[in-house]
């Protein structure tokens, strides 16, 4: 038969009786642990009351590369043209890519969304009212009976770092679909901002795209009647028609960049705050503090 040694019976003999008097100690102050937590509660849950609520509506998209048979035609013939000193337009890199950069740089919040929008309803609405479909200005910032700035007009760079905090915009790059939502505190302000970003960043790359083809046909128009190979005037002529159906995708789809899968909607339920998360923590922390503070009493005093 074995024998424990006498230190470790008395170590943990010693481990048991630390234990109950923990236990003991938590048990003579459960009501000041109590009341702690329950504070800690009330103000978890007055706090998450006082969040006004935010809404996100969302678009999935699908990108429409209609340039990528351009940019295989002109790297067919590109070699081609050069024998005869003659240097192509290049063309590189994903549509979809390239609008997507552009949503998020500060040129096309402020040249393309900004206009589009009140500049109040991005830096000082407090809530909105759901009864009668009203915002509710912060009265230190902005005062809606007037239309005037209470104090400095926010600048554009402000406006797009809040910009930036709202709008979310991502790429799968398994199914290639694009992914974009606006974050605000009335649900119609949000669905109607994804819809005026969708319908810019369209316009825009129409616009960048139609003077890129246009400018493309006047260049191959006074190239072509100085070649005199025959192979590249042909090559040429087919470049020149590929822009020819370059410009009237560009005037005649709807949808240029982006098909969209599925369209923004005005959301019913808020996207945050999670008001039960936030008084679950508050609740944690007011009674992992009430029994540290506990404890802190109880073996301070004891080991004066």
């Amino acid at each position: 038969m074995n024998n424990v040694p006498t230190d470790q019976l008395n170590n943990n003999y010693d481990d048991e009786i630390d234990l109950r008097e923990l236990f003991h100690v938590l048990w003579d102050k459960i009501f000041y642990i109590g009341a702690i937590t329950s504070i800690f509660s009330l103000i978890s849950i007055i706090y998450a009351l006082m969040l006004p609520n935010i809404y996100q509506s969302q678009a999935v998209m699908m990108p429409m590369e209609a340039n990528q048979g351009m940019s295989g035609m002109l790297g067919q013939y590109s070699g081609m043209a050069s024998l005869a000193g003659i240097s192509l337009p290049s063309e590189s890199g994903s549509k979809a890519q390239e609008a997507i950069a552009r949503i998020q740089s500060f040129e096309f919040f402020s040249n393309s969304f900004l206009p589009h929008i009140k500049l109040e309803n991005l830096m000082a609405v407090k809530k909105w009212n759901q009864a009668s479909n009203t915002l509710t200005y912060d009265a230190s910032d902005f005062n809606s009976e007037s239309s005037q700035w209470l104090r400095k007009v926010p600048s554009s760079q402000k406006a797009y770092k809040r910009y930036k905090e709202i709008m979310r915009i991502g790429e799968d790059k398994e199914t290639s679909f694009v992914t974009f939502s606006v974050e605000h505190k009335s649900p119609f302000v949000a669905q109607q901002w994804v819809e005026i970003i969708m319908e810019q960043i369209d316009q825009v790359m129409r616009d960048q795209d139609r003077q890129t083809a246009m400018k493309s046909i006047e260049y191959l128009n006074s190239v072509t009647p100085t070649v005199n190979y025959k192979e590249i005037q042909q090559a040429l002529s087919s470049l020149q028609q590929e822009q020819m159906k370059r410009l009237m995708m560009v005037e005649a789809n709807d949808n240029y960049i982006f098909k969209v899968l599925d369209s923004p909607l005005v959301p019913e339920v808020r996207f945050k705050p999670m008001r039960l998360l936030i008084v679950i923590l508050g609740s944690m922390l007011g009674m992992m503090l009430s029994v540290l503070g506990v404890l802190v009493f109880h073996y301070t005093r004891k080991s004066s």
